[in-house]
C-alpha cells in the first residue's frame, strides 16, 4: 500500500465538546468543511478571550486578534480570493521553502491523503488549485480570525503567536467548534491592512477559520497522523 493511502484508522468522529485537555489535543486536528449556522458571539469571546492567557516571551503578548463575522467577513474572503486569482502571495515573512527530509516525507505524504480524500487526482491542478483557493473564503466557516504583530516576525515572535494560536484551537475544540490555522491567511498581507484599516506596522501572521464542522464530511473525519513518540522524543538520563 502507497504511505499516502488512507484507512479506516485515519478517520475519527468530529461532532461534540472535547471533556479534557487530553482529549482536545487528541481529537483536534484541521476542518475544512463548516456548518453554515453561526458561532454564537459570547462563544466567540470566550475562545479568543480565554486563550490570551497562553505563555509569551516576558509576558510580551505580541499578538493582536481581528475577528470577522457576518458581512465584514464575506468582503475580506471576496478581496483575498480575487487577490490570490490574479496575484502571487507576498507574505511578510517567508514561508518555509525546505526541511530535512523526513518532514519533506510527512508533508507530501499529508497532502498526498488530503486530495485522495477530497476527491481530487493529484494530476490535476485546476481541481487542486480550486482547493487552495477554498483557504481564501475560510472553507466556508462563518468566523475568521488574523493574527497580528507590531513586533519584527522573527523566531520567539512566532513562538508566542504559536502558543496562542494552539491555545485558541485546543479552546475551540472544548467549545463544540472546529479550526483550521492557515499560513494562507498571510499571503496578502497588503488585502488584510486595507480591509481592517490597520497600519503598516501591523505584520500579518496567519490566519484561523472557525465554526461547527460537518460532522458526516469524510475531510473533516481525516485525522492527520504523528510520529511515534519513540522516534521524536528522547529522555536522556545520564550524559555520556
Amino acid at each position: 500500500m502507497n504511505t499516502f493511502e488512507t484507512t479506516a484508522s485515519d478517520f475519527i468522529a468530529v461532532d461534540g465538546q472535547a471533556s479534557t485537555v487530553s482529549e482536545a489535543i487528541h481529537t483536534r486536528h484541521s476542518i475544512r468543511e463548516f456548518e453554515a449556522r453561526e458561532v454564537p458571539e459570547a462563544v466567540i469571546h470566550k475562545v479568543f478571550g480565554d486563550a490570551l492567557r497562553a505563555a509569551s516571551w516576558k509576558n510580551s503578548q505580541p499578538w493582536e486578534v481581528h475577528v470577522v463575522t457576518g458581512a465584514a467577513r464575506n468582503e475580506i474572503s471576496k478581496r483575498l480570493v480575487e487577490a490570490a486569482q490574479s496575484g502571487e502571495p507576498k507574505p511578510d515573512t517567508a514561508w518555509p521553502a525546505a526541511g530535512p527530509a523526513d518532514a519533506k516525507r510527512r508533508m507530501f505524504d499529508l497532502g498526498m491523503k488530503i486530495y485522495g480524500v477530497a476527491g481530487i487526482d493529484r494530476k490535476d491542478k485546476e481541481a487542486r488549485d480550486s482547493f487552495m483557493l477554498r483557504n481564501f473564503s475560510f472553507f466556508d466557516a462563518p468566523v475568521a480570525a488574523f493574527i497580528t504583530t507590531r513586533f519584527d516576525l522573527n523566531f520567539y515572535v512566532g513562538l508566542d503567536i504559536g502558543c496562542y494560536l494552539n491555545t485558541v484551537m485546543l479552546l475551540a475544540r472544548e467549545n463544540g467548534l472546529g479550526s483550521c490555522p492557515q499560513a494562507a491567511l498571510s499571503a496578502f498581507p497588503d488585502v488584510v491592512r486595507d480591509a481592517l484599516k490597520l497600519s503598516p506596522e501591523h505584520r500579518v501572521a496567519c490566519g484561523i477559520s472557525l465554526g461547527f464542522p460537518k460532522p458526516d464530511s469524510q475531510l473533516n473525519r481525516f485525522h492527520t497522523p504523528r510520529e511515534s513518540s519513540e522516534d521524536l522524543i528522547r529522555v536522556v538520563k545520564t550524559l555520556p
